[in-house]
């Protein structure tokens, strides 16, 4: 069939329909243009998502600050974020989708160990900086894209033992971790550094994430009777501790930095009371950073920040001074390891060679239902 001619009026609508697609095309090309978009994997859902949404509102009130000084050289700061639900093929999937359709040059995160070791190949082939927040040692040789602000699992050990041994006199400890690859490097790490300095550990037993009842382990544990208890775990820790108290143990328990944990307290109650435990952050800091910090993170959300949200606040403005230098990937990366004693709100932050953050550790504990510095 011959197609007709088009009337005058439709060419005026189809010129117009043009010149409103070039209009909206251009508005959308300037829009971005004023943007600098950074990616974040958090597990925001399932059993881990506490400690996503606590690093996603450290990250957001950093981006309203950020943006309220004027953003990065005028560009507003964008964040795009992605559930991996602490699953590592979840993470995956999402560090490709932040590479491919956002083309984000950073990804901040993941809090889950396996899912940055699972992102990390992602980050290592397209040269996309990943800032991770997590513990496992294996992140350490991840690649040369890969950096992380929460200090290497060792590192708090490393305090820990010379605390327990010199510190508090202890000579015999037993082990009690959780049956995970973070619990078996805690022990392991603890063991070998604790023996080194003529220490003994009686036992070392674990239990599987999760576990509720460990009553009859507990009893082989105080059969030995050892001085302290170290217990490399996550919530578990808090009904270990009930329960170790209803079968009468006096040993003083010691744990690791997932410790730090309102729930814990809800759960163990006075139980909780004098755990010792190594930590990255002191929330009741006098320096002026951290107070600051406390008191907008506070009149944002009506209580204090705890240590896995404070580390990304020093994460997100450790990347954004950067930004403010370049935009691309490779700069970026340079800059990091360039990094030396930057004024963050956890203390001091310097980036070794491996991308691993320097910065001090403290002990902590439990003293009338808060966590406390330690004061011998």
């Amino acid at each position: 069939m011959k197609k007709l001619p088009l009337k005058v009026s439709e060419y005026k609508l189809v010129f117009i329909s043009v010149v409103f697609l070039v209009i909206f095309s251009v508005g959308c090309a300037k829009k971005d243009e004023k943007e600098i978009k950074i990616g974040a994997i958090l597990p925001l859902t399932g059993q881990a998502a506490q400690y996503g949404i606590w690093i996603q509102e450290a990250l957001e009130l950093a981006r309203e600050e950020i943006n309220k000084e004027g953003g990065i050289n005028g560009k507003k700061l964008v964040i795009i974020y992605e559930d991996d639900q602490a699953d590592p093929k979840i993470a995956a999937s999402a560090m490709q989708k932040l590479i491919t359709v956002d083309k984000t040059p950073v990804v901040f995160g993941s809090w889950a160990s396996s899912c940055v070791l699972a992102q990390a190949p992602i980050g290592e082939r397209t040269h996309t900086v990943i800032m991770a927040e997590a513990i496992s040692p294996k992140i350490r040789d991840a690649g040369d894209y890969i950096f992380r602000i929460q200090p290497d699992a060792r590192f708090y050990i490393m305090k820990l033992v010379p605390f327990v041994y010199e510190k508090m006199g202890f000579r015999k400890v037993s082990i009690f971790y959780v049956n995970n690859d973070f619990g078996l490097d805690q022990a392991k790490v603890f063991e070998t550094e604790f023996k080194k300095l003529g220490g003994d550990i009686l036992s070392s037993e674990s239990f599987e994430q999760g576990s509720s009842d460990c009553k009859t382990s507990l009893i082989k544990i105080k059969e030995k009777n050892p001085e302290a208890i170290f217990v490399p775990a996550y919530t578990e820790i808090a009904t270990i501790l009930k329960q170790a108290k209803e079968l009468g143990m006096k040993q003083q328990f010691l744990g690791s930095v997932p410790f730090e944990n309102p729930d814990i307290i809800k759960v163990a109650g006075e139980s909780a009371g004098g755990v010792l435990y190594p930590h990255h952050f002191d929330q009741d800091a006098e320096n002026e950073v951290t107070k600051k910090y406390q008191e907008n993170y506070l009149r944002k959300y009506g209580r204090k920040s705890e240590g896995f949200a404070a580390l990304a606040y020093d994460g997100i403005k450790i990347i954004t001074n950067i930004l403010l230098k370049c935009e691309t990937a490779k700069c970026i990366k340079s800059e990091l390891y360039s990094i030396k004693d930057f004024p963050g709100v956890t203390g001091p932050i310097t980036f070794d060679d491996h991308g691993d953050v320097i910065k001090p550790i403290i002990i902590k504990t439990v003293k009338n239902g808060r966590f406390v510095k330690y004061e011998q």
